[in-house]
């Protein structure tokens, strides 16, 4: 029987960090996330288990809110030239929320997101790369109060540097934008994201694993 997830062998998996403004200094960042090899088995045919790893892995890597917008304005809440992991704050428009709870962005189409990059002193400020036209994101709920800089050591809880609205919240080691394998799976159906998840569990690999399709 042909696994309906055929159809993605010709997809490449693009999780990574979202190397935007500065893309050489990114690979500083130590994130700790899903890949393919996390979720590879030792059974049925090779081909077909690695295209089921690497859509388990971009099911893990897709945030619990996923909306479509439009770039409106970006503002910079932390010195950009001094700070590391610099904050901005990021308005969309004309949203479409497409997954998760997001009451005030589906009755006004507004989202404000909060974005904790990683930068040097070459970096420029997101107004100057962040995508325009319709684009689909991915992001986490803000449950964190105001919203505050990092620390000198790169740290969370500095000083506040915004307390407005804030709908949703991603940094530098998550994918912001939905790859093209994440939005074919946006759509997929239930039972097969239901056996994604089933047939494919986490498990901790102690050492790294071959990156050529990533």
């Amino acid at each position: 029987m042909v696994s309906p997830m055929r159809p993605f062998a010709s997809v490449i998996l693009l999780i990574g960090v979202l190397a935007v403004a500065c893309p050489d200094t990114v690979s500083a960042l130590d994130c700790a996330k899903p890949y393919w090899w996390n979720y590879e088995r030792l059974d049925g045919d090779p081909q077909q288990r690695r295209l089921d790893a690497e859509a388990r892995a971009a099911l893990a890597n897709m945030g619990p809110m996923i909306f479509r917008g439009r770039f409106a304005w970006a503002r910079d809440l932390s010195d950009v030239r001094k700070n590391q992991s610099p904050v901005f704050l990021i308005s969309l428009k004309d949203v479409d929320v497409l997954q998760g709870e997001m009451p005030r962005s589906a009755r006004d189409r507004r989202i404000l997101l909060v974005y904790y990059a990683w930068c040097d002193t070459r970096c420029e400020p997101a107004s100057r790369w962040w995508p325009r036209g319709l684009t689909t994101y991915s992001a986490r709920p803000f449950k964190d109060g105001p919203v505050r800089d990092t620390k000198d050591d790169g740290s969370m809880g500095g000083k506040v540097v915004y307390s407005g609205r804030v709908d949703a919240v991603t940094d530098a080691c998550e994918g912001i934008r939905l790859t093209p394998l994440q939005q074919q799976l946006l759509n997929a159906p239930a039972d097969e994201i239901a056996r994604l998840i089933r047939e494919y569990p986490f498990h901790a690999v102690g050492n790294p694993q071959p990156t050529d399709s990533d």
